[in-house]
Order: structure tokens, then sequence, then C-alpha cells
């Protein structure tokens, strides 16, 4: 969990950093802008994280509704940071405190959860195009692996892999933690499903690195389905083939699933086993599947790790779908049955270690009693739709007893009379009280309403009255303007002005004293 407590390497202000996240947004079209600022700006795992959520608090949908394409732009661009700072986990690890790579998976992780509540509509348009990015991929290193192969012997590097990369993969993991994986069709875990099915049962096996990632591509494929109790046929067959290598005994490397017929499986099948039979499990505990790469590269423990992991995944799968489909528990899980009793985890020549032969031993009694093997085989019948009260959401509201029979604790040693006056009197309290609140509001309405008409006429003779001071206020303005010029602009009014120029010879006069 990424700390809110700000870091002190960095030696910008808080302002530079909710201003500079507005500039970004406009710029940010490539994921080359959202590096260049981390590594401008951030020292350490949790200053990048932090400028990732600024960069959202600033610009989210929630403040402005103009904010949708750019916060699209930044949702892939988050997608594709993600990745790579999965893909650096398989090469370097965590990378210690400074750049907790695991705690930056978990920060984008959380950002991508806030954005997905804030826009569904951009997220799921985003991962649409992102898992058709996926999938053309996918195709293309099925056709390039093989060359690839061919031209190295470098079987452990996870470019010449046809399997995803990591960051892919963990990806893939964080669609079950933004959309819901229980609905019976979903435009975005749908496809994810039917992709990773496609990896499983497609992808050859050619290193560890390709066991690993088809186990933990089952693994992905029985958390989208054990809640939901979908048959994933691709995830348990891939589970019995991982079983299956680590068979004791030439006879038993036959394996059935076409994604293990590589020859690399066919050459170290015997080697896994010898490798899980030599592995020292002091701790009596298996050690956890790892995405790291020098984990993988350490055989003994990828080996061991991948087989218990494998039984883990299928314990849980067997139990999820035990009941459910109808006694066609023995046709669903028949290959994963045949790859333990291959096993024979106590096999004088390469017996497996204690903690494995406990975990097979959970899986055989997890199995036999999903299989009902104690019990006489059943026809098969085809399986039941959910009925409406499966499907129907489960009420919450409470369960009202009979209002006339309800009695409280005030009435206990009443009588029947007493009792209902006390009940009847209550009920014209509440009423009464319900009555004084619904003329309180009207009363308020009619008064907010009278304010409004008597502010619309007040307000219009207020403007009559501004408008005749404002023609007072301009003649009073002309009076002190020819005051200040010293009354020169009222001197020669009248008829005396005429006169004077009549007798300049000025302004003629008809005869008798008229003008003309």
């Amino acid at each position: 969990m990424v700390s809110q407590k700000k870091s002190n390497s960095i030696n910008v202000s808080e302002l530079i950093f909710d201003s500079f996240s507005h500039i970004l947004i406009h710029h940010l079209t490539l994921q080359e802008a959202l590096n260049e600022m981390i590594a401008r700006y951030a020292t350490t795992g949790k200053d990048a994280s932090l400028i990732i959520q600024r960069i959202h608090a600033a610009n989210s949908i929630r403040l402005d509704r103009r904010n949708t394409e750019k916060m699209q732009n930044f949702y892939d661009a988050l997608l594709r940071r993600f990745i790579a700072v999965g893909d650096a986990i398989y090469k370097s690890g965590d990378g210690g405190v400074e750049l907790g790579r695991y705690q930056q998976i978990d920060a984008i992780t959380k950002v991508l959860y806030q954005m997905t509540q804030d826009s569904p509509d951009c997220a799921a348009a985003v991962w649409g195009r992102r898992i058709g990015i996926f999938q053309n991929a996918h195709s293309k290193r099925l056709r390039d692996a093989e060359f690839k192969r061919e031209a190295t012997e470098d079987d452990d590097d996870a470019d010449l892999s046809a399997w995803p990369s990591v960051g892919t993969l963990l990806l893939l993991r964080v669609v079950g933690h933004l959309f819901p994986v229980t609905d019976r069709r979903h435009a975005i875990v749908t496809p994810v499903i039917l992709l990773l099915g496609q990896m499983v049962s497609q992808t050859p096996i050619e290193s560890m690195y390709d066991l690993v990632m088809g186990t933990m591509c089952s693994g992905l494929l029985i958390e989208y389905s054990k809640e939901s109790k979908r048959v994933v046929p691709e995830a348990i067959g891939f589970l019995a083939g991982v079983i299956r290598l680590y068979a004791h005994g030439a006879e038993d490397q036959q394996n059935p699933i076409p994604s293990f017929e590589s020859e690399w499986c066919q050459e170290t099948s015997p080697e896994l086993r010898s490798l899980v039979s030599s592995y020292d499990c002091d701790n009596e505990a298996l050690p956890p599947l790892s995405v790291q790469s020098s984990d993988i590269t350490d055989k003994a423990k990828a080996s061991v790790s991948v087989l218990g992991a494998a039984l883990h995944f299928s314990e849980i799968y067997t139990k999820s779908l035990s009941g459910s489909l109808g006694m066609a528990e023995k046709e669903a899980f028949v290959e994963v049955a045949n790859s333990l009793l291959c096993l024979h985890p106590k096999a004088k020549a390469s017996p497996l270690p204690r903690p494995l032969q406990a975990k097979v031993a959970t899986t055989s009694s997890a199995l036999s009693e999903a299989c009902r093997l104690d019990q006489n085989r059943m026809p098969l019948r085809r399986r039941t739709m959910p009925t409406v009260r499966d499907v129907a959401l489960r009420s919450l509201a409470p369960r009202l007893e009979d209002p006339d029979k309800y009695s409280r604790s005030r009435d206990k040693g009443k009588s029947a009379e007493q009792v209902a006056a006390d009940r009847t009197r209550r009920e014209y309290k509440r009423e009464h009280k319900a009555v004084a609140r619904e003329l309180r509001l009207d009363a308020a309405f009619i008064e907010e309403q009278r304010r409004k008409e008597e502010h619309t006429k007040t307000s219009k003779a207020r403007a009559e009255r501004q408008k005749n001071f404002a023609w007072l206020e301009s003649e009073q303005a002309a009076m002190n303007q020819q005051v200040r010029l010293g009354g020169g602009l009222l001197k020669g009014g009248g008829i005396g002005a005429a006169k004077n120029k009549a007798k300049s010879a000025k302004l003629g006069m008809k005869k008798g004293g008229k003008l003309r």
C-alpha cells in the first residue's frame, strides 16, 4: 500500500506537481510522456506512485466531464506502465526499498480501479483494444517462436517463448479486481477467459519459463471460474499434463495434452522427477510459484513449485465444482485422476518430498470426495439451467410483522383496551406531526414565492427610479458645467440679441419692427 505522506526525495512542491499534471494531460498521447515525467521528478517507487495518483486526482472525470478523452488516454498509458513494471519484476525482482515494484503495481491497480468506477465505458473501450493487441501479439509469437528456437539454444529466455510476458500475465490478473467475474457474460472478462484458454491449449511448452507461465494461466482461469462454477476444460487438461510430467517410470510419460507434445517435455520429464525427489524441504513448506527470472532459472526450486502449484490449483477447482456438475465430476476430472495415479509419490527409486506427498494426499481425497467414487454411477443428464430463485437478487429488506399484533415493550402489563387506546393515540400523534411538517413546508414555499413576486415588482419600480435619477444627475451635471464656465453660456439670450444685431445691420427687420 502506497503511503500518503510526501517523500523527502521529491525536490518540488505539491503545487508544481499539480500544475505540471495538467500540462502533462494535454500532451499525454504516448507512454514516453509519462515515463519522462517519472524519470524527471521521481527518485523512488513511492514517488512514481504519488505522481500517478496526483495526475488522476487533478484531472478526474468527476471534476470535469470534458476530461473523458484525456483520462482514457491516461488509462491506456497506465496499462502499458503496468506491463513495463511487471516485466521489470521478472528481470530484476522487486528492486528493494528504493524501487518497490510490487508496491508500484498495487498503487497502479488502485488508480485503475478508481478510474474504472468513474467511467466504466472508457475502461471497457481501452481494455477491449488491449485484449485485441494481446490476441494479435500471441498469434505472432506462435508463428515466430519456432524459428527463434532453431536459431538459438537458450531455452529459458522469455523473449524466445510463445507465452506472454510476466507483465502481461499480471495485467490479466488485475481484470478480476476491476470487473465482476461472476457475470454470465461480460464484455471484458469473457474475452479474457477465451484468450487464456487459447494460450493454455495451443501454446507449446519449450522451457521451464513456459511451464511456469502455463501453470499461472491455468490458475487465472480457475480464479475467474470457481465462483461462477464454470467448467474450463483447458485449465483441467493443462494441470493434468503438468502433473503427468512428474510421473514415475518411462511408461507413464505419455501425455494426451497437445501442449506437452514438444520434444522438450519428452526429454525433461525424467529430469523433473529426479530434481523434485532430490529437493530438500527442511521447513516442511513448498516454495511458492515465483515469476522472477532468478527463481525460474533454479530448475530444482522451480520444478517443486510448479508441481505444488498444479496440485493446489487442482484441489481448489475440484472443491469448487463438487456437486455442481450433475454427477459428471468423474468425466471432468478423469485426466487429473489418471495423472495422480501416475505419480507414485512413495516410489523407492525417486520418492517425492514429504510436503509434496501430503499435497498429493489432500488433492486425492478432495478428488475422491468430488467424484463420489464410493457411490454407484448415475446416468448422465443434461445440466439444468439456473432457476429464477437462483438468479434473482437476494432481498435485504427486513421482514415486518403484522402491525396490528405488534406490541412494544412499553405496552407490557397493560390491558388490551389500554394497548389499543395507546396505539391509536400514538398513530394520531404521528399523523399530527406529519401534517404539521407538511404545513410548515407549504408555508415556507408560499413565503418564498411571495418574496419572489414582491422582489420582481420592487425591482421594476426601482429601475424606473434609477432611470429618473440618472436623468436628473445628467441635467445637474450640465448646470454645474455652465457655472464652472462663469455664466458665459447664459449671456445674450432673448429678443435683445436680435435688436442689437438689427442696429448693427447684421439682421434685417421689416417696417413696423418685425423681422423679415
